[in-house]
């Protein structure tokens, strides 16, 4: 995209935020429809980006986007959303809740690695 303010001219290239943090994305898009799906790193393990018409919405579900966008099941575009959402299979990508205790006090260095107190062996001077 070119502006041109005076005499001078100035060059802009669109870049989307999953360019700048580096993240993996896929996006669909149709028309005025623009959906990116995310894989973070820290919090929700998926999240999607939906951008209709003039605006714009986050979220971690594929049921609140195809809510949002209400596209209709028998058009070209809401099966290929549809068939779109449905190739990624989320059930492997979410994390294990489970904590391991012993790696994490070998390798760890956050307050769960450390049972004892830290203030056991100081003393008050006043």
């Amino acid at each position: 995209m070119l502006l041109q303010t005076g005499i001078s001219l100035i060059s802009i290239r669109l870049t989307p935020i999953s360019g700048i943090s580096g993240m993996k994305s896929e996006r669909f898009v149709a028309g005025q429809l623009w959906i990116e799906r995310k894989k973070n790193r820290e919090g929700p393990p998926i999240s999607y980006i939906v951008m209709k018409g003039i605006s714009s919405m986050g979220f971690t579900d594929k049921k609140e986007v195809l809510r949002f966008i209400r596209w209709p099941k028998g058009t070209p575009t809401g099966d290929g959303v549809r068939e779109w959402l449905e190739s990624f299979d989320d059930s492997e990508e979410t994390p294990d809740p489970r904590l391991d205790i012993a790696q994490v006090a070998k390798e760890g260095f956050g307050p769960e690695a450390h049972d004892e107190d830290p203030t056991a062996d100081t003393k008050m001077v006043t």
